[in-house]
C-alpha cells in the first residue's frame, strides 16, 4: 500500500515548514554561532530561489517573519514588475564607513536592484571570506550572484559601464 499523493504533498509542506522553522526563520534569542548558523542558511535559502517558506496557515506564520540579514527593498516603480528575475545583490559592510555604505545604497536603491546588508563587524571569518574572494580589503562590499562586485569604485565603474545592469539580471 503507497501513500496517496495528497498524504505526500501533505508531508512535503509541513517538512518544508519545519526546516523554514529550524532553519531559516531568526530568533532574537539565539546565540552567536546559531544566529550566524541561520544567516548561512537564509543566504543559501535566497540563492536556492527560496525553495524552504512558512507553511501557509501555520501558527506564527501569518505575517513574513524578517530575514537575519538587513533586507532594505527600493520603493516600487507604480504599475511597474519586473519581466526578468533578479540574483541577489549583498552588501558586506563592517559598521565603520557609514558614508560610503550611504553612496553604495543610493545607488542600489536608484537602479531599483533588492539588496541585503550583512553586518559582519562581529565575524571574522566572514569578513575574511568577503575580502579574500573581492581581492579588496575595503569595506563595504558588494556581491552579485555569489560574485565579487567590489568596493564604492568598482560598483560605479560597473554601473556606469552597465555591467552591473547585466549582472543582476538573470534571463
Amino acid at each position: 500500500m503507497f501513500p496517496s499523493h495528497v498524504v505526500l504533498k501533505e508531508l512535503s509542506r509541513r517538512a518544508g515548514g519545519f526546516a523554514y522553522e529550524k532553519l531559516v526563520a531568526p530568533r532574537r534569542d539565539v546565540r552567536p554561532v546559531a544566529r550566524h548558523l541561520r544567516n548561512l542558511a537564509s543566504i543559501a535559502n535566497e540563492l536556492l530561489g527560496r525553495p524552504l517558506r512558512p507553511a501557509a496557515g501555520e501558527p506564527g506564520t501569518d505575517a513574513a517573519p524578517a530575514p537575519a540579514p538587513v533586507e532594505r527593498k527600493p520603493a516600487a516603480a507604480a504599475g511597474k514588475a519586473p519581466s526578468t528575475r533578479r540574483a541577489p545583490v549583498l552588501v558586506y559592510f563592517d559598521g565603520k564607513d557609514h558614508r560610503t555604505l550611504a553612496r553604495v545604497e543610493d545607488l542600489l536603491r536608484g537602479r531599483g536592484f533588492v539588496y541585503q546588508v550583512l553586518d559582519v563587524s562581529a565575524d571574522e571569518a566572514e569578513r575574511s571570506w568577503a575580502t579574500t574572494t573581492a581581492k579588496s580589503d575595503e569595506l563595504p562590499l558588494v556581491f552579485v550572484a555569489g560574485a565579487p562586485v567590489g568596493g564604492w569604485q568598482a560598483l560605479l565603474q560597473a554601473d556606469v559601464s552597465g555591467e552591473l545592469g547585466r549582472l543582476v539580471s538573470v534571463a
